[in-house]
């Protein structure tokens, strides 16, 4: 954070040195002057990691729900299909994290994936030296290509190959989310083939798919991770083909930032090495010393259970979250609501688990247990993520419903622009009254359309269907 930026704030970061990773009572001041009501509870995180994340935040300028979300998504893809939670009446559970951050352009969301999923890329580099050097030697690649990081791939090369090769998972690196999602169906042109194939991965559902010449491929269980960032301008786009009806986009968790602006990076900064090497050695734990030695994660798969205080909380805070649903009196958002939640229900589960298996990372020799218990204290740091993710995605709702959903006269008046009528034109058609001079009605429709565009943004965009 640069000086002069706002005052107050220095002031009060000079008092809270740990600002970042600080618990939300400590936050209180801040919270006062940015009027935000969620800011990111970096605080979950083990101790060891804090130093990191700080410098993260406050030399890097980085927003707080950017180092996290994209740091949970460093542990799940790390993790794997190698630990799954054990829930009565629900299932296994295993941990994929889909991860979107909304940011104008320069606000840090390429930083921060760099900074956070740098010991993941640097394994997959060491995969690929290892997949050439192979060939050098033998004149052809492994049979199995391991792969823990991928960005350009159709989903059925993803089954044919990459896949199955690569059983414990992997981290599909969308840079820009909107990549990911355009780019489904562009083989099959089947519409909700290819979301068919990520829903199964979103939970690790078995997914079989026959292609052409009675080609069957079948995934036992398929994790694929998902991070990449949007432009708050283009979130609406996310929401199409009745994505957010479906429930599909809700399975995105939502990074917002506190303050919209571009990141201010502090050049003379360098990160210390060992604040680098406590998080590149947590990751490589997970990756190297947990293994998926089989295409059916259930052989072997390690457990993790709630324990019976644990799971008091977590019913607890669903009851909670439950009731103030119900009590939504209009249906659509009541239906946004309840759709947003039965995502994250499952998703604070995830979090319980992937926050215990990092909090083990960070001993100094880490063991792995094959049954584990998560303790109540971990659940409510998971609810505290909960809670988060829960908001962050009615925010973005609400934002693009309100672009998008319209009155009548706004959606009037678009179809004018649409169809390229002037300004003279519409205000003709719409303020004809009597005694109005055309230099008036001219005026008076340009003034309604720039307000219109305003506060409807979305409804003015030709949204191809």
């Amino acid at each position: 954070m640069r000086q002069g930026h706002y005052p107050q704030f220095e002031s009060f970061i000079k008092q809270n040195a740990n600002l970042a990773t600080a618990s939300e009572d400590e936050l209180r001041a801040e919270l006062e002057l940015r009027n935000f009501k969620k800011p990111f509870p970096l605080h979950v995180f083990n101790d060891k990691i804090k130093p990191f994340l700080d410098a993260l935040h406050n030399e890097y300028d980085l927003p707080r729900s950017f180092i996290g979300l994209t740091l949970l998504a460093a542990y799940s893809a790390a993790i794997g299909t190698c630990y799954h939670l054990r829930v009565k009446k629900i299932g296994n559970i295993y941990l994929p994290i889909w991860a979107c951050l909304e940011g104008i352009s320069s606000s840090g969301k390429s930083l921060v994936m760099n900074q956070v999923l740098k010991p993941l890329n640097e394994k997959q580099v060491q995969f690929d030296e290892e997949a050439e050097e192979c060939k050098n030697i033998t004149g052809q690649y492994p049979d199995k290509l391991k792969q823990l990081v991928y960005r350009d791939s159709h989903v059925q090369t993803l089954i044919r190959s990459v896949m199955t090769d690569n059983p414990k998972g992997i981290l599909k690196d969308a840079d820009e989310i909107l990549e990911w999602i355009n780019g489904m169906n562009q083989i099959s042109r089947k519409e909700g083939t290819d979301e068919q194939f990520w829903m199964s991965g979103w939970n690790c559902r078995p997914y079989t798919a026959i292609r052409a010449n009675q080609q069957k491929y079948h995934l036992a269980s398929p994790f694929v991770n998902v991070i990449g960032g949007v432009q708050p301008s283009i979130t609406y786009k996310l929401f199409k083909n009745d994505r957010e009806t479906t429930g599909f986009i809700f399975r995105l968790l939502f990074a917002v930032p506190e303050v919209v602006k571009i990141a201010d990076v502090n050049l003379d900064y360098e990160m210390p090495d060992e604040f680098e090497k406590i998080h590149r050695e947590s990751i490589n734990s997970l990756i190297d010393d947990l293994i998926a030695t089989s295409p059916k994660a259930s052989d072997y798969s390690k457990v993790l259970e709630l324990s019976d205080e644990a799971i008091k909380e977590y019913k607890g805070w669903v009851v909670k979250r439950r009731n103030l649903t119900n009590r939504i009196s209009d249906p659509k958002e009541k239906e946004i609501h309840a759709g947003i939640l039965g995502k994250i229900k499952e998703y604070c589960l995830r979090f319980s688990a992937i926050l215990h298996i990092a909090d083990l990372s960070y001993d100094e020799h880490p063991v792995y247990p094959n049954h584990d218990f998560i303790k109540r204290s971990t659940v409510l740091r998971a609810i505290e993520l909960a809670e988060y993710f829960f908001e962050s995605a009615v925010n973005v709702s609400e934002r693009v419903s309100k672009s998008v959903v319209a009155p009548p006269e706004v959606i009037r008046f678009a179809s004018y622009t649409h169809a390229a009528f002037s300004f003279q034109k519409i205000g003709d058609l719409e303020f004809n009254t009597k005694g109005s001079t055309p230099e008036a009605r001219k005026k008076k429709a340009e003034r309604a359309i720039k307000k219109m565009i305003k506060e409807y943004p979305n409804v003015f965009r030709a949204i191809e269907k």
